[in-house]
C-alpha cells in the first residue's frame, strides 16, 4: 500500500492565516518533513524522486483520486525526467569503467544520452544487446520522438506556437506505467552492474 504521508489540513484556514510565513520550513511534524542535502550523490535521489512521484500519481489514478485527462501531462513529464536523470546518473559511471573521458551532460535528448550509454555498455559486454537492450531502446526512442526537448508535456504549445503533441490523443496509463517500470528496472540493473564492475576493478 501507499506510504504517502497524511496531511491534516484544517479546512477552515484561509490564505490570510498564512500571511507572513515562510514557504519552506522544517515544522514540528517531523514525519512530514523531507531532508535535503544529506547525500553526496544527489542525482540518484533526483532520478528516483521523479519515478516515485510518477508511481504515486499512477496509484492515485488507479484509485480514482485524480483526473486522468489533466494528470497525464505531469505524469509523462515525471517519467521522462526520471529517465533523463537516470541516464545522466549512469553515464559518468559507464565512462569511468570504460576508461573514457569525463564530460558534462547538458543534453536533454534521451536518444543522444542512450546511444552513448549503449555504445559504452556494448564495449564492456558484447552480449549486452542480445535481448533487452533493443527493447529498452525502442521505448526510449518513442518517448524521445514525442517529447524531444522535455517541453511537450509541460506546455500545450512550443516556442513557435505549434501544438506540442500533434496526433497524440489517447494514452493508456496502466500500459504506460507497466512499460516505464520495466525501463527503470533495466536502467537500475545496468547501474548496479556497472557499479560492481567498478568495484571489481578497484579491488583488482
Amino acid at each position: 500500500m501507499s506510504t504517502t504521508p497524511s496531511f491534516d489540513l484544517p479546512a477552515s484556514k484561509s490564505l490570510s492565516d498564512y500571511s507572513g510565513q515562510k514557504l519552506f520550513i522544517e515544522g514540528e511534524d517531523w514525519h512530514n518533513t523531507a531532508m535535503l542535502g544529506w547525500t553526496p550523490y544527489p542525482l540518484d535521489l533526483y532520478a528516483a524522486g521523479y519515478k516515485d512521484a510518477a508511481n504515486a500519481l499512477v496509484e492515485a489514478l488507479t484509485e480514482r483520486r485524480a483526473a486522468l485527462d489533466s494528470v497525464i501531462y505531469p505524469l509523462v513529464f515525471l517519467y521522462r525526467q526520471g529517465i533523463e536523470l537516470e541516464l545522466k546518473l549512469i553515464l559518468p559511471l559507464a565512462r569511468r569503467v570504460a576508461e573514457q573521458p569525463t564530460a558534462k551532460d547538458h543534453r536533454h535528448g534521451l536518444m543522444s544520452l542512450w546511444k552513448e550509454l549503449r555504445t559504452l555498455v556494448e564495449g564492456l559486454d558484447t552480449d549486452a544487446s542480445d535481448l533487452e537492450m533493443p527493447v529498452v531502446e525502442e521505448f526510449i526512442r518513442q518517448l524521445d520522438e514525442v517529447d524531444p526537448g522535455s517541453f511537450a508535456f509541460r506546455y500545450p504549445t512550443d516556442k513557435k506556437g505549434e501544438v506540442s503533441l500533434p496526433g497524440l490523443e489517447r494514452i493508456n496509463v496502466r500500459h504506460l506505467s507497466e512499460i516505464m517500470d520495466t525501463v527503470f528496472s533495466y536502467l537500475g540493473g545496468t547501474y548496479s552492474w556497472l557499479g560492481e564492475m567498478e568495484q571489481a576493478i578497484g579491488d583488482y
